[in-house]
């Protein structure tokens, strides 16, 4: 048993940590494992008002539109940040579905399908990403980082709206994953010669993200 445990251990410290979120953060900064659905089932249910029945049905589409988003611009560029986070946006889609399914509020997505949203104005968004994303590796990056941004906006609405705990568990844990998707996007850049700029967050907000 103490040899399991000493291996546990040092799988743990080479490859990543799991922190109090129930998320195990590899060092390049990409999500590879989101309990979080999980755990946000461990709090009691609350009342839950139309306002935060709205937040969740929006987010579930929002995360679909970052996992779409990725895993046509890896189809289209073969970059492996495209293909690691899409999968860390699916296991947000769960987290999200875990909370709709709890409180028995209706799925927006009903079909799987890259590129399908119930909700306009992502639908929208979507095919203007997908044609700037077309255009080169970079646009497809720069356009990566501006969705991690909205995310990021659009997350801490959401918590700001809520007094449930579960909701702002599973929220805090994808703002934390999104800050970390949106440095590995902006690393990539950076490689490329190319300085992002925010372009939906305060500048000040933004260097403290990409200085973590």
């Amino acid at each position: 048993m103490k040899n399991i445990i000493v291996l546990i251990v040092l799988a743990f410290s080479t490859y990543g940590f799991i922190g109090y979120s129930g998320v195990i953060q590899v060092k390049n900064n990409i999500t590879h494992f989101d309990s979080t659905y999980c755990k946000a089932n461990d709090f009691p249910k609350q009342d839950i008002s139309k306002q935060e029945e709205d937040a969740l049905k929006f987010m579930r589409e929002e995360e679909k539109l970052a996992r779409d988003f990725y895993l046509t611009m890896y189809d289209k560029w073969g970059l492996k940040p495209f293909n690691n986070i899409s999968g860390s946006e699916q296991q947000h889609m769960n987290a999200i579905k875990s909370m709709l399914d709890k409180y028995s509020i209706s799925d927006p997505v009903k079909n799987s399908e890259k590129g399908v949203f119930e909700d306009e104005n992502l639908k929208s968004l979507y095919s203007a990403l997908i044609e700037r994303g077309n255009k080169s590796e970079i646009d497809a990056l720069e356009a990566a980082a501006e969705i991690e941004e909205i995310d990021i906006k659009d997350l801490i609405d959401a918590i700001k709206s809520t007094d449930n705990e579960d909701l702002k568990f599973v929220y805090g844990n994808l703002l934390r994953a999104s800050e970390n998707h949106l440095r590995a996007f902006t690393r990539n850049l950076n490689r490329r010669g190319v300085n992002y700029q925010p372009i939906h967050l305060d500048k000040n907000y933004y260097l403290e993200i990409i200085n973590k």
